[in-house]
């Protein structure tokens, strides 16, 4: 079987975002069972080289620049609104080669993330190859493709992460629903491998953890203000935020899956540089106690999460929630918002706690509660590091995506 993923040619698939991670982990399984190849733009490194048993297909993306910089003062100038990436004028000369490329190859299966648009050129000029649209957030349902439902009853799967974004597409395209599948992001063996056993050094440990992007959607600011109240009471409480400043334009995520108010309330961090607003709002104490670790290689988070107690995941909107259940993997109890898939993955008491977004006191108290029960703590993150082993290993995963491409061929 010859498989071929096809990444978003705006992004390197080599560092350590959660896609590029599942693309990496993925790949590099299926490899050793089938001809696996991952297409994507070139980022000055070689055209076509094999990395862990993968052919990496790369071509420049010179002329879709260009391309893209006229579409966006075309853009402006007829004041449309709707976001670039929902366009045909969306990086075509990539999709085009690759569909090319792909016919060239003679593969079986075409494992296209995000762009619908790439996914139907591709059918359109490989008739035979079987074409599974993977969707790692809900932009579906959310964006305005040109002819969307003529498109999809041309893909022959459409995968999304979690059961918070297939449902919804299996309402608005009953068409399809029955090629609408969930395959949820995974836990590597090197989380796995980093769980620390409780000692006596740690009881009166106070390490609370962040790890992901330093974004405005992901209520950072709501986490900073809530670790003000807990080190009132938790003088000798610590934070640390592990994740590099990647803000995401508003149009591409927060003003399209969000509610208005809920963007209004955390629009103005948008002004300038979002961490930077963060590290001046901190009181004097909070800074002392809170440590910015910047970009973190995936290979070294581990042992963050083996030097943490709590982790928390405050964020307004979740189409998975990765490091949550690497956190769980890792033995941690959670607490998160209660927002997109997180409650999917988290029943409240059980393998973690909810709170609601936006509220730094619940956030608050949800870790006074664990500081103050250390047996909840433990019984939680126990529940949390069992549900996460059993169902979101990347074996179960390949498992499973190898069993979806055999019946679609």
């Amino acid at each position: 079987m010859k498989i071929a993923f096809v990444f978003p040619p705006m992004w390197p698939p080599h560092v350590d975002g959660s896609l590029q991670i599942w693309n990496r982990e993925v790949t590099t399984r299926l490899s050793r069972f089938s001809d696996v190849s991952v297409y994507s733009g070139i980022f000055s490194l070689k055209p076509h080289d094999r990395v862990d048993g993968v052919a990496y297909r790369r071509f420049s993306t010179h002329w879709d620049s260009r391309l893209l910089k006229y579409f966006q003062l075309l853009r402006k100038f007829l004041g449309i609104q709707h976001p670039p990436f929902c366009s045909d004028l969306w990086y075509p000369w990539y999709a085009l080669r690759v569909a090319l490329d792909i016919r060239k190859h003679g593969c079986d299966i075409a494992h296209v993330y995000n762009f619908l648009q790439f996914a139907t050129l591709i059918k359109r000029l490989n008739p035979t190859v079987r074409v599974i649209l993977n969707m790692h957030g809900d932009l579906l349902t959310k964006v305005n493709f040109s002819n969307l439902n003529r498109r999809l009853r041309k893909i022959d799967l459409v995968i999304s992460c979690s059961e918070f974004v297939t449902n919804p597409a299996r309402v608005k395209f009953p068409q399809i629903a029955s090629r609408c599948k969930t395959v949820p992001m995974g836990i590597s063996l090197d989380v796995l491998s980093c769980r620390r056993s409780a000692s006596a050094d740690d009881v009166c440990s106070r390490r609370l953890l962040y790890v992901g992007r330093i974004s405005p959607e992901k209520g950072i600011h709501v986490l900073l203000d809530a670790f003000e109240m807990i080190i009132r009471r938790y003088p000798d409480a610590t934070l640390i935020i592990a994740g590099a400043e990647w803000v995401l334009p508003r149009e591409y995520l927060a003003d399209l899956c969000l509610d208005r108010s809920v963007v209004q309330g955390f629009a103005s961090f948008y002004s300038d540089s979002y961490l930077q607003q963060l590290q001046r709002n901190l009181s004097p104490d909070a800074a002392k106690r809170v440590t910015f670790a910047g970009l973190v290689p995936h290979t070294d988070v581990p042992e963050y999460y083996a030097n943490a107690d709590i982790y928390i995941n405050p964020s307004f909107y979740e189409s998975f929630g990765m490091s949550i259940i690497e956190a769980m993997a890792a033995g941690l109890p959670v607490v998160a918002t209660r927002v997109g898939a997180v409650p999917d993955l988290i029943s409240h008491g059980q393998n973690g706690l909810l709170v609601d977004a936006a509220s730094p006191a619940a956030i608050a108290d949800a870790v006074g509660s664990l500081f103050a029960n250390p047996s909840l703590a433990r019984s939680i993150a126990s529940a949390g590091r069992e549900m996460v082993c059993n169902q979101f290993s990347y074996e179960t995963i390949c498992s499973a995506l190898i069993q979806m491409y055999r019946d679609t061929l």
